[in-house]
């Protein structure tokens, strides 16, 4: 039997938190989904915690593997129209579904959407607000090109879409949430509703926050740029802009991990790509720094 919202939530170890975040899916103003949590290898108690739901969510286990893995075993056990990802110590605002559903209803060339996000932080603050309909945004394939950054949590894709351009790289250790947004992208529009319907958690040192994880992005940006072949001139200009970025935010990076030298380096190939008057002043603080250090 087939549904309109297949939800996917990876879980690793999540038993302190993973209840906050069925429970904001089991809240939906929007009834016509199912729940899949695959758990991926916990050590926890989580399928213990996973059992007080039984019958109303499927719980899929598979040994250790990451976050793609296990999103991809969610998609390829998914009966739904629509595929949505939860990260289990993230939550949803009860209409998220509902207009998300009713976004690519009434936007049948959009093959994905996104919705703004908030951070736990402001979780009690924002409790009691009320839900707005959101403003429907276009954006094709230039602008998710040079802002990529969507929250995973946010995203409901068109199955049909996933089936075309393949699941999320598992050879990526990060970035491949942009891998495959770009991929999608390639296919045709993609929505954002202007409003904040995803909590998402903020825990310092996350695997996204890690050094390596700008190496990947800029892994992605060439694969990207390989699939554009027929227009490749364009791309390149466009690729420098989003080169000098992560090259930029990468070397702010090194600097606060007291990396003076490295973010030099990394901080002189974004002044390359682009002459950017912040980048050089970031190349003179690395600098005095290593100059300090020596002295």
């Amino acid at each position: 039997m087939t549904v309109t919202v297949s939800v996917i939530i990876p879980a690793y170890n999540s038993a302190s938190f993973i209840h906050k975040a069925i429970d904001s899916v089991l809240a939906q103003s929007f009834e016509d989904y199912e729940i899949i949590v695959v758990n991926d290898g916990s050590s926890d108690n989580t399928v213990e915690c996973l059992a007080s739901y039984a019958g109303r969510l499927q719980v899929i286990t598979q040994p250790n593997a990451g976050a793609s893995k296990a999103r991809n075993t969610g998609i390829q056990a998914a009966k739904g129209e629509f595929v949505a990802f939860l990260d289990a110590d993230d939550l949803w605002r009860p209409s998220k579904l509902e207009q998300q559903v009713a976004a690519l209803r009434a936007k049948p060339n959009w093959v994905a959407c996104y919705t703004e996000t908030s951070y736990k932080a402001d979780e009690e603050t924002q409790i009691q607000q009320p839900e707005p309909l959101a403003k429907l945004v276009t954006k094709d394939l230039q602008q998710v090109f040079l802002h990529p950054y969507l929250v995973t949590s946010s995203f409901m894709v068109r199955r049909e879409v996933l089936n075309r351009v393949g699941y999320f790289d598992e050879g990526l250790k990060t970035a491949e949430d942009i891998d495959l947004y770009l991929r999608i992208a390639e296919q045709g529009p993609i929505g954002l509703l202007q409003t904040s319907l995803v909590w998402k958690a903020d825990i310092e040192g996350s695997l996204g926050s890690l050094l390596s994880s700008y190496q990947d992005n800029l892994t992605v940006v060439e694969r990207f740029l390989q699939r554009q072949q027929a227009t490749e001139p364009h791309w390149r200009v466009l690729a420098k802009q989003v080169k000098a970025k992560i090259y930029l935010d990468w070397g702010k990076d090194l600097l606060w991990n007291q990396q003076a030298g490295e973010a030099f380096k990394v901080l002189f190939c974004s002044l390359r790509l682009r002459c950017c008057g912040q980048t050089a002043w970031l190349m003179l603080k690395a600098v005095i720094k290593m100059l300090a250090r020596r002295g």
